[in-house]
């Protein structure tokens, strides 16, 4: 009985190139998706943030100029900035004669993937501050 199978010498495996690009592609498969990832959770946090300081800057607006008590100004502020399930905290306080509108939100819901959990602050926080017009 004659068997069909064939050794082949180590050194033919030790020259044969065929796959070791599909296998450096495998490698670095997993760095090149987190790189993806961790770039499309700080474009969306960051956007989301633009979006806080937005809302912010209109409601100390309003405000500033006597649109709005400040019960009112923190339901307007929180509605206009929620994201999906997350409502932002919203406090809007009179001091001096300036309107101060303060908003904080957790990161987790502004970055979709999760990628930047590993920064110190899981908040992120925005305050703006207006004059009072005068009467």
């Amino acid at each position: 009985m004659k068997s069909h199978m064939s050794f082949r010498p180590v050194s033919n495996f030790l020259s044969d190139q065929r796959g070791s690009l599909s296998i450096e592609f495998v490698l670095w498969l997993p760095a090149f998706a987190f790189l993806l990832l961790l770039a499309a959770d700080s474009t969306m946090a960051f956007m989301r943030q633009s979006q806080m300081w937005q809302v912010s800057r209109e409601t100390a607006r309003i405000v500033s100029r006597y649109g709005m008590d400040e019960l009112t100004a923190e339901t307007y502020a929180a509605t206009m900035a929620t994201i999906g399930e997350t409502v932002p905290t919203v406090d809007v306080g009179f001091a001096n004669a300036e309107v101060s509108v303060a908003m904080t939100m957790p990161l987790a819901s502004m970055a979709p993937f999760g990628v930047l959990g590993f920064l110190p602050s899981q908040n992120v926080s925005v305050t703006v501050t207006h004059a009072m017009e005068p009467l």
